[in-house]
């Protein structure tokens, strides 16, 4: 009985901990993406994000993806994928909804980790982004 309490105890505490993280000078802005690769921020992958919208846009390649946003919590959102103008759909396709938790580094920069369920397969993604403006 008593290793049970501690564990609600205890996942209580991380509850509370993770609730405490301020995502709100997220919520809209200019961003870049980290290169994992070559552990530097890339500038020609930028997403713009808005009350309502998401836009990434490649600029090396002219891709440009929009998505609809829909915040859930304070650090959880959903992404519907709405438009684009690639010529062939890649892997998300336009109607899918990505679930997105981020979680603060510092004031401008936050780690990501994005899901996408598709034909009963999860799929989960992780990055970091650096706000720009």
């Amino acid at each position: 009985m008593k290793s049970v309490l501690f564990f609600v105890f205890i996942a209580s505490l991380l509850g509370l901990a993770n609730s405490n993280n301020d995502c709100s000078e997220f919520r809209e802005g200019r961003y870049i993406y980290l290169n994992k690769e070559e552990n530097q921020f890339d500038q020609t992958h930028i997403a713009i994000r808005t009350t309502n919208k998401q836009i990434y846009i490649d600029s090396e390649k002219g891709d440009t993806l929009i998505y609809d946003l829909k915040w859930i919590s304070n650090c959880e959102y959903e992404l519907i994928y709405t438009k684009s103008n690639l010529k062939k759909e890649g892997f998300v396709k336009i109607g899918d909804t990505l679930s997105v938790s981020i979680e603060p580094i510092d004031n401008t920069t936050f780690n990501y980790t994005y899901k996408i369920e598709q034909s009963g397969l999860e799929r989960e993604f992780k990055g970091t982004m650096k706000k720009i403006e």
